[in-house]
């Protein structure tokens, strides 16, 4: 079952969050989730370097800035 959440970064895990249920699950480096903009949406995969980022279609990837919120369907 897929759910459509907000995806935040968690400063104290070091890592980005999503809620599911009553706590916030940390996600980590090869998950892959929806990542809505906009109108559209890609299946992209979570990585880790100096800094997170999406790699959409195994050849764009993209940081993610840590002040921001995006909404994921996981």
């Amino acid at each position: 079952m897929s759910h459509t959440v907000e995806m935040s970064f968690d400063r104290e895990q070091d890592r980005w969050v999503v809620p599911i249920g009553n706590w916030n699950y940390g996600l980590h480096c090869g998950e892959y989730f929806q990542l809505h903009l906009g109108r559209h949406s890609w299946p992209c995969r979570l990585e880790l370097d100096t800094q997170w980022y999406v790699v959409v279609h195994n050849e764009v990837r993209f940081n993610l800035r840590t002040n921001d919120k995006y909404r994921v369907t996981v």
